[in-house]
């Protein structure tokens, strides 16, 4: 095995060697050809062939003479660039100087006439058919089929006068040599013999202008398999067109015969027959009419395609079957080739449509050649169904347009993706270098550095949140939450943030909101936010110069609803209406960000109209370049059954609202002595005294022996945090217990944190410090004081306040304390003293649990610092501890906390030393 692997291996690696005379002649042949071609570089697949050709052995070569030897002939004929020859030149200097290749058959017919090739042809092509059927079923002991092939052989070496006869005999013998081979190998198996054979004629001689007779030999039940290869649609018009001269000559021939014999008639009848058989073994559809447009003649596919029977259509006119467009072109055509010889529909293609009694439409491509009888014209239509061809284009067409559009936003948005997140990146990078390098010295650069961190982190965060919603939305899982929000605060809110972007490139910026708009509603607050963000950032984006707006008002109000329109304008660059409909397309950019310097990923709008869609509404969009842009949507909203503070007169709060909340049991479950302290006298305000519970431990046994109306939950706890405790209370068997409204109170502002609350069944969701104006709101609304089921509401929003510049320190901002207690000098010194008491302790505990590299326990002291911490403003502080409680819960970046503690360790006692400054000032006030 291995020896002859190696021989065929080394077989590969020489080619043949021609060692004979005769090789030698047949490759000078070729190389006479292949030297007259121009530019042979500049043809690798010829020069392929034509070293194939030398390598192959002598009876390959014989072979493959004809086909190699018609490559080259067309090429010189019809692609040669310098010098361009005629078939008769090169054939004149073959016949000349290399008559030794005549003595191979399959070479000389090519030299024959048109008529000896095409007899030639057929007859080498049926018995090529007889040899191959009788391989497959052994000797056919059949004495017509004998005599047959005795014919094949010898009958049809020359052309004899009656050329005719010859084609008709050929024709019967197919006929019979189909029937009966069938009747042995089947008509499918045979049918695949027919075109083995055919494909191989082909490949030889398909470049000879007699090869289409081979159709006339072909029979019918052939082309009834419709095999796809059998032969192609171009091939086919190719051979009709030619079959249509050699119609002609035979009719020329008539003609003569006509007039030297005087048997017109005879010979009439023998032409028809041919035209007959051509017409009907013809794959395209064919009509024969004069030049009146009277159909004389129609074939079975004509039939098949216009679903018109040849005795239905025969001896009428053709034009009521022609579209009316193509009718009075066809008319003039006609006409016009009569009178002058050219007509503008004659002997070109055409592709046109026919409307068919069954209402349906099916399309054609269509050629009408004409032929000049003796007395008068005739016109041949050949036209073949293209419908499939038509869709399939259509198809295609619309695939490649959406392709190379998806391809071009594809590329467009990777583009945009990879600038805008480099950018952020960038900036985090740069200025976390620089951080590293810092000996924080300067607290003021420090912090402005962290801010720009942070403000970069956010950004990156927007991108990849927007790109998390699209996947959410394609997907169709995105969610919309229904929740109790204030939606005066969430415009207000918003619009802070835009106002001054407004201002930094020197645009008004106006809010008109329905002041007969409820102040809570309930809906989803985020996606509202980030549609209204959205359209915001573009109209700013957009915008020059002039102003942008956005407008809330009540569109339409019924008892538990609310229908709000949502307008956002702006005096910017607008859109144009061809490119209108386009923009709510995902990754689509009207202003391409490589030209105009306009950032964005193209998801914006596309995600705020399904975001919109989602929640029942419809994002429009009007524009006009150079004028602005406005978009604008409604969304129905349920109404809240919670009630504003501010609606009550501020007058009346100290006697009738206060007066309803007064008595109620509240109790507040809170392991921070400073938070417990803060919440005593929040509540003290309203005549309430609560009970404090240092876990949910604790508070569940509480619980157990006194009713209460009201719980305040921290959510991280020694012993029993708040969302266990809450599902303990949610779990009681006692309705009264069950059903107690529960407050969570926490530091943490993440969504996951607040997502806890809400899984473990409590109700709202503060974050720390707490404000007591929030805890009003919530106060206020529950009538009575308890909850008839556990409704999920949403964060009550975080008031904000008027900072005076004199309660700002470097670390403390003691604003919110002093509005909360009403700058009640001694509450607030309790406050202060706790504060210098409770953190003292929890801070060298901290220490020394870091130290220890205790980071669980650590965890969790940072927790209950961090809210001390945010009650007096100590912002700084708390990011950090909240970074430590962050570290030390994910188990990543242990090694980080170390280094966290000490600067907090660092800045520490600069805050206790301004806390206790700060008691001195209130204490000589």
């Amino acid at each position: 095995m291995i020896r002859q692997w190696f021989k065929n291996l080394s077989g590969k690696k020489h080619p043949h060697i021609a060692d004979t005379q005769d090789e030698k002649d047949l490759i000078a042949l070729i190389n006479y050809l292949w030297n007259e071609v121009d530019l042979r570089h500049n043809t690798p697949d010829l020069k392929t062939k034509v070293d194939d050709f030398k390598s192959f052995s002598l009876e390959n070569k014989i072979h493959y003479l004809p086909r190699i030897y018609l490559t080259l002939e067309d090429y010189l004929t019809q692609k040669n660039l310098i010098r361009r020859h005629t078939k008769q030149t090169i054939q004149n200097k073959v016949i000349t100087d290399f008559k030794f290749a005549f003595q191979y058959k399959n070479f000389e017919l090519i030299f024959d006439t048109l008529q000896g090739q095409e007899i030639a042809l057929c007859s080498v092509f049926l018995s090529k058919v007889l040899d191959r059927s009788s391989e497959l079923i052994g000797k056919l002991e059949d004495s017509e089929i004998t005599e047959i092939k005795q014919s094949l052989h010898t009958d049809f070496n020359t052309v004899n006068s009656n050329f005719i006869a010859q084609r008709k005999q050929l024709m019967t013998f197919s006929s019979v040599l189909f029937s009966k081979i069938q009747q042995h190998l089947g008509k499918n198996l045979l049918s695949n013999i027919y075109l083995i054979v055919y494909k191989e004629q082909f490949e030889s001689y398909h470049l000879l202008d007699s090869f289409t007779a081979i159709l006339s030999v072909i029979p019918e039940g052939i082309f009834d398999k419709e095999l796809i290869n059998f032969p192609s649609k171009k091939q086919m018009l190719r051979m009709l067109q030619k079959q249509l001269f050699s119609l002609e000559e035979v009719n020329d021939k008539l003609t003569k015969e006509i007039i030297e014999r005087e048997k017109i008639e005879d010979e009439l009848k023998h032409s028809e027959q041919l035209k007959s058989n051509i017409l009907e073994t013809a794959m395209d559809g064919i009509i024969l009419v004069n030049k009146h447009g009277i159909v004389l003649d129609w074939n079975k596919q004509a039939e098949t395609i216009l679903k018109v029977t040849k005795d239905e259509a025969k001896g009428k006119s053709i034009y009521p079957l022609v579209p009316a467009k193509l009718r009075e072109e066809l008319k003039t055509s006609i006409i016009d080739y009569i009178n002058n010889g050219n007509g503008q529909l004659i002997n070109k293609r055409v592709e046109t449509s026919f409307f068919l009694k069954d209402k349906t439409i099916v399309y054609v491509e269509l050629t009408i050649v004409a032929i000049k009888t003796k007395d008068d014209y005739l016109f041949n239509a050949f036209f073949r169904d293209i419908t499939n061809k038509k869709i399939i284009e259509n198809e295609i067409r619309e695939a490649k347009v959406s392709a190379e559009k998806s391809a071009q936003v594809k590329s467009t948005f990777l583009s945009n993706m990879s600038h805008e997140i480099r950018t952020p990146l960038n900036v985090i990078l740069g200025l976390s270098g620089i951080l590293q390098k810092s000996d924080f010295t300067d607290i003021s650069r420090d912090r402005e550095n962290l801010h720009g961190i942070q403000f970069s982190a956010e950004n990156l965060l927007v991108l990849v949140n927007d790109i998390l919603d699209f996947s959410k939305i394609e997907a169709g899982k995105l969610i919309v939450n229904k929740v109790d929000f204030n939606i005066h605060e969430l415009i207000k809110n918003l619009s802070k943030g835009f106002k001054i972007k407004a201002d930094e490139k020197g645009l008004r910026y106006k809010v008109d909101i329905d002041p007969s708009l409820p102040k809570f509603i309930i809906g989803d607050q985020f996606r509202l936010n980030q549609i209204l963000t959205n359209l915001l950032g573009n109209a700013i984006k957009f915008t020059q110069n002039g102003e942008v707006q956005i407008s809330i008002q009540t569109k339409k109000e019924d008892d538990t609803t609310i229908s709000i329109q949502f307008s956002v304008s702006d005096t910017g660059i607008g859109i144009s209406t061809d490119k209108l409909n386009n923009i709510f397309e995902s990754f689509y950019q009207v202003h391409k960000p490589a030209t105009q310097k306009i950032e964005g990923t193209g998801l914006g709008l596309s995600i705020s109209k399904q975001l919109i869609e989602l929640q029942g509404g419809s994002l429009q969009a009007k524009s006009e370049i150079n004028k602005g842009s406005r978009f604008e949507f409604a969304i129905t909203f349920k109404k809240s059954k919670l009630k504003s503070s501010e609606n009550l007169n501020q007058k009346t709060i100290n006697s009738k609202h206060i007066s309803k909340i007064e008595g109620m049991k509240v109790l507040v479950v809170e392991d921070n002595k400073m938070n417990q302290f803060f919440m005593k006298q929040v509540f003290s305000n309203w005549n309430i005294k609560i009970d404090i519970a240092d876990n949910g431990k604790i508070a569940l046994e509480k619980l157990d022996t006194k009713k209460y109306d009201l719980i305040l939950m921290d959510m991280h706890m020694p012993i029993m945090d708040g969302p266990e405790t809450a599902i303990h209370i949610r779990n009681s068997n006692d309705p009264e217990i069950k059903n107690i409204p529960i407050i969570a109170c926490s530091a943490d502002v993440f969504p996951v944190s607040k997502k806890i609350a809400i899984e473990s069944g409590m109700n709202f969701y503060l974050t720390k410090p707490v404000s007591e104006k929030a805890l009003e709101e919530i106060l206020s609304s529950l009538q009575p004081f308890s909850l008839k089921s556990n409704t999920l509401l949403e964060e009550v929003e975080t008031i904000s306040y008027a900072i005076k510049a004199n309660d700002i320190k470097e670390f403390c901002d003691f604003s919110i304390l002093k509005q909360t207690f009403e700058n009640d000098i001694e509450v607030i010194q309790s406050v202060l003293h706790i504060f210098i008491e409770e953190t003292t302790q929890d801070f060298e505990l901290l220490k020394n649990l870091v130290s220890k590299k205790e980071y669980i326990q650590a965890g969790e002291i940072a927790h209950k610092m961090k809210s001390s911490f945010k009650t007096l403003g100590i912002n700084e502080l708390s990011d950090m501890l909240q970074r430590i409680e962050s570290d030390a819960k994910n188990g990543k970046d242990l090694n980080s906390i170390s280094g966290i503690f000490n600067d907090i360790e660092r800045l520490f006692p600069h805050v206790t030393k301004e806390v206790e400054k700060e008691i001195g000032i209130l204490s000589t006030t």
